[in-house]
């Protein structure tokens, strides 16, 4: 029997058939956040008639409280494991005890810190919540390097089932506790539900313990890439823009921003979702070959804008109807921010593939920066605008990501050596068959102005789906049937693959 010694590598990048493991993975990924997307929409109807914008804000904002604190953490070298071409055993326990030491040290500072920080904001229900919600941290921590294993093995069905698993623990927690009236606490102990069943879910699916290798070396082999990847990390999740619409105005705004935040990223993880994990891994792998680069990243990112075009565009069209009709009318204030939201969002599941374009090729420094420039721009704006309201605020950020998404768009074509016209030439028909689909939706509501809200609004959807389902195929059936083509592909090399390995 073999020992394994802690410079033993554990890990190499997948390096055959990458193109079936990207297809395969694309599936359980888009599984992974369809399913629990749904869920969480369910829940999110109940919980947003049931309770008030006040209640979500009070959530909110002691989330990016501890979203603040936890972004202080190593969470990101997760992302180093990842696009490292060998990884051995002490990369793996060095990261994991880092990792846990910092858990305890930032749930111990939010603990200290929490009467002080309700006090200054005003909000006494704060100190609570930041003692529930601050175990979020420790589960975090704890699943960097299991969750890192999962993805660089290419393994998107444990992470599917880890996501599931997470979310109908946190759904059915939070729905009989709110139902059962306790409020605004349902949604803050269904948070760490879910983030404790991930964990324990991720360690599962890794098939990995941790040990006390331990290694200064293996830090350092690691510290640029995780050094820059975390400080994109605590850009994302730092939440310092529901920390300044809590503090500058109040709960009640904060609701209205974080509902239809919240609207906004459930939709994007959905499309976006099942996309990010797989081509950060798959392009990761490639980057010896550009050729294959460019392609994975161009048929990535027609996919992406395939879907997300006809939902944003589609949302902004209804959201007087949708939003009122399936949420209550007490969130008719989020209407025009929900509909700044899917501009947003037509560049956000792109900005995703691209993201992992430029991470993947050793650039995570240029990514940080970029971001960084991003989210110092997003909360001046909000400092700036607070006193003109919520909607003037989500209006400005928008208008913000229009004027930085060429930048990424140039950083790409770079990359993929396409010119930056060529690029943004794949965009052109999803964004005709969108606009031929949002025609249909006006004339229909103007047809169906006298209908009651809800037959008008699922007419309105299905005849606008219908549209655009055909007009896409009419403008892009060509490209469709090469991803349709490489679709058979994979799964004909898989089963290929199959009979060779079981011959009758």
């Amino acid at each position: 029997m073999s020992v394994l010694r802690d410079d033993d590598i554990l890990f190499s990048h997948v390096s055959e058939n990458r193109s079936a493991a990207a297809v395969t993975g694309a599936f359980w990924s888009a599984l992974s956040t369809l399913i629990p997307t749904v869920l969480t929409f369910a829940v999110f109807v109940v919980t947003s008639r049931v309770l008030q914008p006040q209640d979500f804000g009070l959530v909110a904002l002691a989330f990016s409280i501890v979203s603040f604190a936890g972004s202080f953490g190593p969470t990101a070298f997760g992302e180093a494991i990842i696009q490292k071409a060998e990884i051995r055993r002490s990369h793996l326990d060095t990261i994991f005890l880092l990792s846990l030491a910092f858990s305890f040290l930032i749930y111990g500072a939010l603990c200290i810190a929490a009467s002080p920080i309700a006090a200054y904001v005003g909000h006494e229900q704060i100190t609570p919540l930041i003692y529930i919600m601050g175990l979020k941290v420790f589960f975090d921590f704890t699943a960097v390097v299991p969750n890192a294993i999962v993805n660089r093995k290419m393994s998107f069905h444990l992470v599917a089932v880890r996501t599931v698993i997470a979310t109908i623990t946190s759904a059915c927690i939070c729905l009989v506790l709110v139902l059962a009236g306790f409020g605004l606490w349902g949604l803050a102990i269904a948070q760490i539900a879910a983030t404790a069943a991930s964990c324990g879910a991720a360690f599962w699916g890794a098939g990995w313990r941790p040990g006390l290798h331990l290694k200064r070396a293996s830090l350092n082999e690691l510290l640029h890439y995780g050094f820059f990847a975390s400080g994109t990390r605590f850009l994302q999740t730092m939440s310092l823009d529901n920390l300044l619409i809590g503090v500058l105005l109040s709960p009640s705004a904060l609701g209205i921003y974080n509902f239809s935040k919240r609207l906004f990223d459930m939709i994007n993880n959905v499309i976006a979702g099942g996309l990010t994990s797989v081509t950060h891994v798959l392009l990761s792998s490639l980057r010896a070959d550009p050729k294959k680069v460019r392609e994975a990243f161009l048929m990535a990112t027609f996919g992406c804008a395939l879907v997300s075009y006809p939902v944003f565009i589609g949302l902004a069209a209804v959201a007087d109807d949708a939003i009122t009709t399936i949420f209550g009318a007490h969130w008719i204030a989020a209407v025009w921010p929900v509909r700044f939201y899917c501009v947003i969002g037509l560049m956000a599941g792109i900005g995703y593939v691209q993201a992992s374009l430029i991470k993947s090729q050793g650039e995570m420094d240029w990514w940080f920066y970029y971001q960084l420039a991003r989210n110092l721009l997003t909360l001046l704006t909000i400092a700036i605008l607070y006193p003109y309201g919520v909607t003037t605020i989500v209006f400005a950020i928008m208008i913000e990501v229009l004027l930085f998404w060429p930048i990424t768009s140039w950083k790409v074509s770079q990359h993929i050596e396409l010119s930056i016209p060529a690029y943004l030439a794949q965009f052109l028909r999803p964004t005709m068959a969108s606009a031929g689909m949002v025609a249909v939706i006006f004339l229909l509501h103007e047809l169906l102005i006298h209908w009651s809200p809800y037959p008008r609004l699922a007419v309105e959807i299905l005849a606008g789906g219908m549209a655009y389902c055909g007009l896409i195929f009419v403008l892009c059936r060509a490209r469709l049937n090469v991803l349709i083509g490489s679709i058979k592909q994979a799964r004909q090399r898989k089963s290929n693959r199959g009979a060779v390995a079981n011959p009758a």
